[in-house]
């Protein structure tokens, strides 16, 4: 099983939790949500971040998801990856989490393939309702 591990500002990560959890009734396993807060010193936050990744790798990897590229979240993500061991994703979404979450059991490299596209093609323009042509 994936472990996912999520790097976010705060309070970001709590939140996708708390949908998730609503969503499928309880968190799933092996996921890890870690805030960065505006105060924080990225060097301390990838040591901790570090002591963090074996008690969720079991053997098949981790999946890091954060929220914005090039912000502190992501640039201490980007520290933390081994490929094909440890991979990143970033422009979290709640489509992407829900996909991460239900696909754990697959490998890391197809978990990222559903993941991507769940995050993807969970972002379109919703159509307005047809005008009523009543007098």
């Amino acid at each position: 099983m994936i472990g996912i591990l999520i790097v976010t500002h705060q309070p970001l990560g709590s939140s996708f939790l708390d949908c998730i959890e609503h969503i499928l009734g309880k968190l799933p396993p092996l996921l890890i949500n870690y805030t960065i807060t505006p105060q924080a010193d990225p060097d301390k936050e990838i040591a901790n971040l570090q002591t963090i990744l074996p008690t969720l790798d079991q053997g098949s990897g981790v999946l890091i998801l954060t929220d914005l590229y090039g912000a502190t979240p992501a640039n201490i993500a980007s520290k933390l990856l081994q490929d094909g061991k440890v991979e990143c994703l970033t422009g979290l979404n709640l489509p992407m989490l829900l996909r991460a979450a239900q696909y754990q059991n697959q490998p890391l490299m197809e978990m990222i393939d559903k993941v991507l596209s769940g995050g993807q093609t969970g972002i379109f323009r919703v159509p307005a309702p047809p005008k009523s042509h009543a007098n």
